[in-house]
Parts: structure tokens; C-alpha cells; sequence
């Protein structure tokens, strides 16, 4: 009789996860071929879910990284974390379709391979990349791949966007993370910093692995909340430091370019 007991307690207790499941999942699907940001109010109506199950699931989701909520807009959209589901975050982490085209003419141009980063709670997430169609020059770096913040050129981009209250608490808990070679990032990264203030880029060489070398602008794009990056990277003797110059002067307007695109983009999306 308690073995009867015990058995059907598992079973409702799997029937309440999957019911939970299925409900997170239909709120995610709410976003697809909607504006960028949903509030609460959106999401009820989309789903039908009472007020109280939407205010639960988005905060679950927001804490799992799936989603990411503006207090300024009081509203959220999806996060990077989304493509950990095999999903598509790109209508919310920068509107990626509408700048390919600038990105891959750029790639093609100076022979790069090109990467997209996200912040993605204390890594950088890949969201998109870039071949170049005119070289075999490529590396194993796919959507979906973490960096480590500290030490890449990427990571310190996007901790260069991130206000001083922000930033801060952030890297505390990569020394945390990175304890025995906290001395050694801690002053990379500080340069990386100054290098982005004086350039609007910066620049790693062999610290990721040691024969690849990489370049990389912050996305400053006022009109969206998302923290990102554009990088540049490639074998350390298809870009050396003389090269890796030359495309970051190239990146810096790029990175502007893509900015202003995803302004006019948010701009239609709030004209719908």
C-alpha cells in the first residue's frame, strides 16, 4: 500500500514539473512574431495564464537567463540564454538579420572571422558568426559557445559597456572565480579598458589559446538594453599586431553602423 502511495506521488509529483514545463515554454513561444519587449500584461493576454503564473514564470525565466527584464521599459525579451534551447535569440539580443549583410561584407573584406557576443550572466555568449567567403581561415567558435569574460578581447568589451555599479560586482566575482591568476587579468583587463577609452576597441593576443589573437569593439547602442560586442579573431599568424590594428580602426565604425541599424529596427518594431 505505501509502495502504491509513493508511486503515485511520483507521478504527480512529474505531472506539476511538466504542467510548470510546458507553461515556461508557451511563454517563451510568445515572443515569437511580437515586438522586441513584453510586459506581464502582454504575456497574460498572449497565454491566457492567470496574472499571478506570468509574474512566477517570467521571474524564473529571467533567473535561469532566458529572458531579460528592462526597469526602465518595465517590459522583457528574450535572452541569449534562449539559444541553450536551441532557439533563436536574435530578435531580442540585436536584431541580427537586419545587420548581417554589413557584417559579412566586413568579414569578407579584411579575411576575419567575425563573432556577435551577448553578456550572459558572468561569460560571453556567442550569439552569431561570420566566415569569411574568401579565405579556408576559420575557427571552432559556433553560436551558443561561452568565452570567459576575463582575459578574451571579447569579455572585455562587453565588461567596458557595463556602468561602474554594474561592473563592479561583476568583476569581484570573477576574481572569486579566477583566483590564482586574478593578478595577471585583473591588470589585461584594466588595460583593456584604457585601450577601449583611447581606441573604441581592444586588442588580445595568445591569451584565449596561444596562437589566436582577436579584436574587439563594444556595441553601444543607447536605444537597447542588450550588452554586446563585435570581435574580430583569427590564427596569431593570419593577425598579427600590425593587423590586429588595422582591423580594429575598421571595427569601430562598424560597430556604430550596427548600432544605428538596430535603432531604425527598434524604431519599425514600435511603429507596428
Amino acid at each position: 500500500m505505501g509502495r502504491e502511495i509513493k508511486r503515485n506521488s511520483d507521478a504527480e509529483g512529474r505531472s506539476a514539473v511538466s504542467s510548470a514545463l510546458s507553461r515556461g515554454l508557451n511563454l517563451l513561444v510568445a515572443f515569437i512574431d511580437a515586438p522586441v519587449w513584453l510586459s506581464n500584461s502582454d504575456l497574460v493576454e498572449k497565454t491566457s495564464f492567470p496574472a499571478p503564473t506570468v509574474a512566477r514564470l517570467t521571474r524564473s525565466l529571467a533567473d535561469m537567463g532566458l529572458l531579460h527584464y528592462s526597469t526602465k521599459r518595465r517590459r522583457y525579451r528574450l535572452a541569449a540564454g534562449v539559444m541553450q534551447l536551441g532557439g533563436s535569440a536574435e530578435g531580442g539580443v540585436g536584431l541580427i538579420e537586419s545587420v548581417r549583410p554589413l557584417i559579412q561584407q566586413f568579414a569578407d573584406q579584411h579575411l576575419v572571422h567575425v563573432s556577435l557576443a551577448a553578456l550572459d550572466g558572468a561569460g560571453a555568449r556567442i550569439v552569431e558568426v561570420f566566415h569569411s567567403s574568401s579565405t579556408l581561415v576559420t575557427l571552432r567558435l559556433e553560436s551558443g559557445y561561452v568565452l570567459p569574460l576575463a582575459g578574451t578581447a571579447t569579455g572585455h568589451a562587453l565588461l567596458s559597456c557595463l556602468p561602474i555599479e554594474r561592473r563592479e560586482p561583476l568583476i569581484g566575482e570573477l576574481a572569486l572565480r579566477h583566483p590564482h591568476a586574478w593578478p595577471a587579468l585583473r591588470k589585461a583587463m584594466m588595460a583593456a579598458f584604457e585601450e577601449v577609452k583611447r581606441n573604441g576597441y581592444t586588442r588580445s593576443m595568445g591569451s584565449w589559446y596561444t596562437d589566436i589573437n582577436a579584436v574587439a569593439a563594444p556595441l553601444h547602442c543607447p536605444h537597447h538594453d542588450a550588452i554586446m560586442s563585435i570581435a574580430c579573431s583569427g590564427p596569431a599568424q593570419h593577425l598579427p599586431p600590425e593587423r590586429l590594428e588595422e582591423v580594429g580602426h575598421a571595427l569601430v565604425p562598424l560597430a556604430e553602423a550596427l548600432c544605428s541599424r538596430a535603432a531604425e529596427e527598434l524604431q519599425t518594431y514600435a511603429g507596428h
